[in-house]
C-alpha cells in the first residue's frame, strides 16, 4: 500500500494506483495543465474514492504505508487511469503498429574493394 499526501491530507491506495497516478499527474503537469480524477483509495479498512485535481501547481508526494490488511484489489481502476488520453504512452503500445508489415532490409552499402 502507498500514502499518498495531497492539500494537507493523507490517502492510502495501492501501490499500482499510486505509481498509474504519479506518472499521470507528471504527464498532465508537463502539458501545462491541470485535472480532476478520482482514485479508489481505503480509509479505515472501507473502499473509497477520492477526488484530486493533479497537474501543474498540485503536489503529490507518494509513498510506503504500513498495512497488515490484505490489498484491495483496483487493478480495473489503474487500468482506466492508464487508459487516460495524457497518460504516457510507450510507441509499442500505440494502435496499428503492427499493421505495416514491413520487412526489414540490410542497406549496407560498403563498397570498399
Amino acid at each position: 500500500m502507498k500514502l499518498v499526501s495531497y492539500a494537507a491530507q493523507q490517502l492510502v491506495t495501492t501501490d499500482d494506483v499510486a505509481e498509474v497516478l504519479v506518472t499521470l499527474a507528471a504527464a498532465i503537469a508537463n502539458e501545462g495543465e491541470s485535472e480532476a480524477l478520482e482514485i479508489p483509495i481505503v480509509v479505515d479498512g472501507k473502499v473509497e474514492t477520492a477526488e484530486l485535481i493533479v497537474g501543474l501547481g498540485n503536489d503529490l508526494l507518494v509513498g510506503p504505508s504500513a498495512s497488515a490488511d490484505v490489498d484491495p484489489d483496483f487493478s480495473e481502476q489503474a487500468a482506466a487511469l492508464r487508459a487516460h488520453h495524457r497518460y504516457p504512452r510507450s510507441h509499442d503500445d500505440e494502435p496499428g503498429d503492427d499493421d505495416w508489415n514491413i520487412t526489414a532490409v540490410d542497406l549496407d552499402l560498403d563498397v570498399r574493394p
